[in-house]
């Protein structure tokens, strides 16, 4: 399993993701690689200038990391919240390593193609008789067990959503471990591969998603985004012998 972080423009905040990991990928282009040289304790991985935007980031990565299991993680996280009980905040290579490895072996066994984590850090939002989500969305960190998971790269922002309503729909399965949320600095953290970012794209993309993925996807306003909500609910028929 390789530990993946792609990032754009934010060595100093890359600095701090990257120790929560033990010697991960640091992904930049390879016009910024002088600039990610002082970044330590990380192996350095260069991609063209002209991939631009998360969605197509994701599929070079896929194409150019041999790992059978690669997890992306966003490059401004900086610990993982636990929402069961007192609400731990883990920041040590050994915790953050065990929680993603767990996830990822449940996804390998269960089929999914994807896994990924909550993206709520309150406990108040955490339900402890539903720990678990096979049929929703993951962002911030991202992973992928083998190649099935092929997404539409022309979604620049929203490339997330896409992809988890693709895999659901061919797939069948995405593997959520809502027991556990890495933190980040949404929507207010400069630079970053969303640099292109802007309410017209945003715009653009959320039409796109709803003309694709129809009542599948809804969205609700937030104080600082729109966010979708998959509406996909997984079913499973039992045979009684």
């Amino acid at each position: 399993m390789r530990i993946v972080v792609p990032s754009r423009k934010r060595v100093q905040s890359c600095a701090h993701a990257i120790r929560l990991f033990h010697t991960p990928t640091v992904c930049v282009a390879e016009s910024e690689m002088a600039d990610y040289a002082v970044l330590e304790g990380c192996e350095l991985l260069s991609h063209p200038d002209d991939v631009k935007g998360i969605g197509p980031l994701r599929r070079w990565i896929l194409d150019n990391v041999a790992d059978e299991m690669v997890v992306m993680a966003d490059d401004d996280i900086s610990s993982v919240k636990s929402l069961v009980g007192a609400g731990i905040c883990y920041t040590h290579p050994d915790d953050v390593t065990q929680i993603i490895a767990n996830a990822a072996e449940i996804a390998r066994a269960a089929g999914a193609p994807v896994f990924g984590f909550g993206q709520v850090w309150s406990p108040i939002m955490f339900r402890p008789q539903d720990p678990f989500s096979f049929c929703g969305w993951v962002g911030c960190v991202i992973g992928f067990v083998g190649r099935a998971a092929r997404s539409d790269t022309s979604f620049v922002m929203r490339h997330d959503v896409d992809l988890c309503m693709a895999v659901l729909l061919r797939q069948r399965i995405v593997f959520i471990d809502k027991r556990f949320s890495f933190v980040q600095k949404r929507f207010t953290n400069v630079g970053g591969n969303a640099h292109c970012r802007n309410s017209e794209q945003e715009t653009r993309e959320l039409a796109r998603l709803k003309e694709k993925w129809g009542p599948w996807i809804t969205f609700h306003e937030s104080k600082q985004n729109t966010n979708p909500s998959v509406r996909v609910q997984r079913r499973q028929s039992l045979t009684l012998s």
